[in-house]
């Protein structure tokens, strides 16, 4: 098992605020709150409810924000209106959000490095008409030139996909000025780190998490940087048949995993 997986300590505190919300009235929530399943399934029992719309905002005693943030302007809108609200943003998104406003306010086309069917990084760039999510370098070709760019970066990013893409930006514009500030949570990175350590020791990797999910994929992807093969470990099932032939297996997980979700997946899974 890597010494460093699954849920960081503020994303523990997160999701016990919101179980405590539910345990005191109904919550609802505009959005995902966190982007895993094992999750949904615990605020599902609680009767929280996720994907709200404010026409459901009358039901309940508490409007949470998701995880991975929402638009400012919205909250503002809740606010105003009434609504008791909750803020358990992660502070790296709510640091993301500041930064791409004070990036704006410096008169730069406005960019976020992420993915565009991401809500964060959607949440980010909504505030900001005409911001441009970059995913890879097509999106990096298709940017219009401005004189300068300001960027930051969906939180659950690979640190190297966030390097690679801001790298290109610069050389593809040398003639802007280009301010990036990374944005990427602490905690994956230590994750990356932590599975990279045992990669000398293990024939494969196990990751456990949702298919899809930002820092799940980032650990795949450091996987097969590697050179190992690597398979996905999650609520649904498991393919081991890119395991096969590996007798020493190294185990982590996606930044959403809760504590205790590895090990009863493992289960499952033997």
């Amino acid at each position: 098992m890597a010494p460093v997986l699954g849920m960081d300590l503020e994303t523990r505190m997160a999701l016990e605020s919101v179980e405590r919300l539910a345990v005191q009235g109904p919550v609802a929530i505009p959005g995902i709150f966190m982007p895993d399943a094992g999750v949904r399934d615990r605020l599902r029992r609680l009767g929280v409810i996720e994907e709200a719309e404010e026409e459901d905002f009358p039901r309940v005693k508490t409007v949470a924000l998701p995880y991975g943030g929402c638009a400012a302007r919205d909250k503002k809108r809740w606010q105003e209106a009434g609504w008791r609200i909750v803020d358990t943003r992660s502070s790296h998104v709510r640091r993301a959000q500041v930064a791409l406003g004070l990036l704006r306010l410096e008169g730069a086309q406005t960019l976020v490095i992420g993915r565009h069917d991401d809500p964060e990084s959607r949440s980010l760039a909504a505030d900001y008409p005409g911001t441009i999510i970059l995913e890879d370098t097509i999106d990096t070709a298709r940017l219009h030139y401005a004189p300068a760019f300001g960027a930051v970066c969906q939180t659950t990013l690979s640190p190297r996909r966030v390097a690679w893409i801001s790298q290109q930006l610069r050389l593809r514009y040398r003639d802007a000025r280009v301010s990036f500030l990374d944005t990427v949570a602490p905690g994956l990175a230590a994750r990356e780190r932590s599975l990279e350590s045992l990669c000398n020791w293990c024939d494969g990797i196990v990751v456990a998490g949702d298919a899809g999910e930002s820092s799940v994929e980032a650990l795949l992807e450091a996987a097969r940087r590697c050179g190992k093969p690597a398979a996905l470990l999650a609520e649904d099932g498991f393919d081991e048949t890119a395991l096969e032939g590996c007798r020493r297996l190294a185990v982590t997980a996606g930044g959403f995993v809760a504590p205790g979700q590895v090990e009863k997946l493992l289960a499952a899974w033997r």
